[in-house]
């Protein structure tokens, strides 16, 4: 035996060992899932009536305060102010520096992003309210 060369070590290969039997356990796993959802189907409540419109229709918490803002505003500044925010939100790092460049403030775009903050929270609270 040359002792030059290390002995072969016998080892579990990544692929196609391993991917194989991914690719076999998540098949069989779909077809369980699949079986299932055919023999006992699950009914979530009753059907919707497209001709019957709820009482009252809130969407998710997150969207709590745009809904509100929507609500409390006139229609064109509840759809395009939103936008405006949108747009300062993506711009932020720049319109930060020119704040910063302008007043000579550090403290002034923290100040700005904590009042915006307590506007949207103080929307979100008042819609959950209401």
């Amino acid at each position: 035996m040359n002792e030059s060369q290390p002995p072969e070590e016998k080892g579990y290969k990544f692929f196609p060992d391993h991917v194989l039997t991914e690719i076999n356990m998540g098949l069989f796993l779909l077809f369980l899932c699949t079986i299932l959802a055919i023999v006992l189907p699950l009914g979530m409540a009753e059907k919707a009536n497209p001709l019957v419109t709820p009482e009252h229709i809130k969407p998710e918490w997150y969207f709590f305060p745009m809904y509100k803002w929507i609500k409390m505003t006139p229609e064109a500044i509840g759809l395009f102010f939103p936008m405006l925010v949108i747009a300062i939100f993506i711009f932020w790092p720049f319109v930060d520096r020119l704040i910063t460049k302008i007043t000579k403030s550090k403290m002034l775009p923290i100040i700005i992003g904590v009042i915006g903050m307590v506007i949207v929270t103080s929307l979100m609270i008042m819609e959950a309210m209401s």
